[in-house]
């Protein structure tokens, strides 16, 4: 009921959420008691994120199921971008994250609103040991090569250690590996599965 010392006047222009953007950074510069932030009730169609830095693994599930492009990757490092003013709470990156990471904060945040993509997630790339294109994130490389490394026959001996260069490779330098090299998934007879050749082997012998 109090009336605004300032009241705001504009003309909209520009596309449905660029007049959104401005309407929501008028109303709150022009409100008589202006807050930071208020509170939704769920299902509210503004809101940010609540995030597991730790636990995220930079997969881009949530980007490709993004449908305003609120979350975004980068094309030149391993990084997870969010922007509050795109998104619509519609929940498709917390159904579709595969590691759980990701909850929904209905809300209205005005410095969030103004603020440019903040960084939600960000490593080191992994640079391919052949080429040196960059590639996958250097934590979950070295998690992997660490959990095969002596522990799976297919990657304990020096032909493993051959296994494991091949996953510090980028695609295209790993394929060149695996031609070069000759790998025969099948090289250990204890651990190799049977064939045709083998059941035949057997009733003839």
């Amino acid at each position: 009921g109090t009336p605004a010392p300032t009241p705001s006047g504009f003309m909209p222009d520009g596309d449905v959420r660029g007049v959104l953007r401005f309407a929501v950074s008028e109303l709150h510069r022009a409100a008589p008691h202006p807050v930071d932030r208020v509170a939704l009730d769920a299902g509210a169609p503004f809101g940010g994120l609540a995030f597991d830095t730790a636990s995220c693994t930079l997969c881009h599930a949530c980007v490709g199921a993004c449908p305003t492009g609120a979350l975004a990757d980068d094309p030149d490092r391993p990084r997870l971008t969010f922007a509050e003013s795109a998104c619509v709470q519609c929940g498709l990156c917390a159904a579709t994250c595969p590691e759980d990471v990701i909850g929904l904060v209905p809300q209205l945040d005005f410095a969030a609103w103004a603020a440019p993509r903040r960084v939600l997630k960000e490593e080191e790339p992994f640079e391919c040991i052949a080429c040196g294109k960059a590639f996958g994130t250097r934590s979950t490389i070295e998690r992997i090569v660490g959990r095969l490394r002596d522990r799976h026959w297919m990657f304990a001996g020096p032909a493993g250690e051959q296994r494991i260069k091949a996953l510090m490779m980028c695609d295209t330098c790993r394929v060149s590996h695996v031609l070069t090299e000759g790998f025969d998934p099948h090289a250990a007879e204890e651990n190799r599965p049977r064939t045709s050749e083998d059941y035949i082997r057997a009733r003839q012998g």
